[in-house]
């Protein structure tokens, strides 16, 4: 499926696939840190992504999508059967603990949700564009899937700021750009739309700006770390999120027999942390907002050792 694909999920792929990302989100880091920036600019950048640039990458990559690989179906299916086993396993846990409501809303979202910008920016530095177009099929699911979800529980558990109301559910779902993105790609793509070259530069850019700024802004968000539950919350969080995901995903994956090109693709989209729209999510639905921006921060900073890990360990074994 792939060009070069025995050697681009390599160790030696390792220092270019990750340079470029750590590079992104500690300029964005740095950029808060000495003031450049402010909390207003990174919401700013943060909400121009997940209404805009983000929604246009989706729609852009599903709407020509190829769907006559049954393989492409095949990773689709077992990385969204990944995503619900873990979110069912995750709440089951929760349930029994001593943590509150908004609490465990953003343990939930810090164990399933995934950092779409940083899938994107992984697989178009190991596979080039050809891989941002494949993963976005299976990203598209999963990204509907874990917003179900997520609005779900946040709406039944989360506590809304005083003096406010949580949106319903469906209002939540329905309002959502990802999920409309996601919905308008899928049912625009069996008119196999010619787009001009103009249209077709047009997403390029959006899509390039999608990833930097996603990135950009993760970095500005991250935030410091303090209180002993919160730490022992966000240990489990990190543990499911990057290493029991990836190790059921490729158990999974090679007991199906998906090739090793389509593993090491589906793969990226389990290594990486947390997204910082949960953040957001936490607040306008009641979560835990805090702790939300603590497992942001712990699981981007983790991620950047177990990532490499991951890819050296898929090097070796497979």
């Amino acid at each position: 499926m792939f060009p070069n694909s025995a050697t681009a999920f390599t160790v030696s792929a390792v220092a270019p696939a990750l340079i470029p990302v750590i590079l992104v989100i500690f300029a964005g880091f740095l950029a808060r840190r000495v003031g450049l920036i402010t909390d207003v600019h990174v919401a700013g950048a943060e909400r121009i992504t997940y209404v805009i640039f983000f929604p246009t990458l989706l729609f852009s990559n599903l709407s020509t999508a190829m769907f006559e690989d049954a393989s492409l179906w095949t990773l689709t299916l077992v990385l969204t059967m990944v995503v619900l086993v873990v979110s069912a396993g995750t709440w089951a846990g929760l349930v029994r603990s001593n943590l509150d409501g908004p609490a465990k809303t953003s343990v939930f979202q810090g164990a399933t949700r995934f950092n779409s910008y940083v899938v994107l920016a992984l697989a178009f530095a190991v596979f080039g564009t050809v891989g941002v177009q494949a993963i976005s099929v299976p990203l598209a699911f999963m990204i509907i899937a874990v917003n179900v979800l997520c609005v779900a529980i946040l709406a039944r558990h989360g506590t809304p700021p005083e003096g406010t109301t949580a949106p319903s559910i469906w209002k939540s779902l329905a309002t959502n750009p990802l999920i409309l993105a996601c919905f308008a790609g899928l049912l625009v793509n069996p008119l196999h739309i010619p787009w001009p070259g103009s249209v077709e530069r047009a997403f390029d850019w959006f899509g390039n700006a999608a990833i930097a700024l996603g990135l950009f802004a993760v970095g500005a968000g991250l935030k410091p770390i303090s209180g002993l539950q919160s730490v022992l919350a966000l240990a489990v969080t990190s543990l499911i999120k990057l290493v029991v995901k990836p190790l059921l995903f490729v158990g999974i994956a090679v007991l199906v027999g998906l090739s090793t090109d389509l593993i090491a693709l589906g793969l990226l989209a389990m290594i990486v942390p947390c997204a910082t729209s949960t953040y957001i999510l936490a607040r306008q639905l009641g979560g835990d907002a805090p702790l939300m921006a603590q497992a942001v921060t712990v699981g981007t900073l983790l991620s950047a050792l177990t990532v490499p890990v991951w890819f050296y360990l898929f090097a070796i074994l497979m």
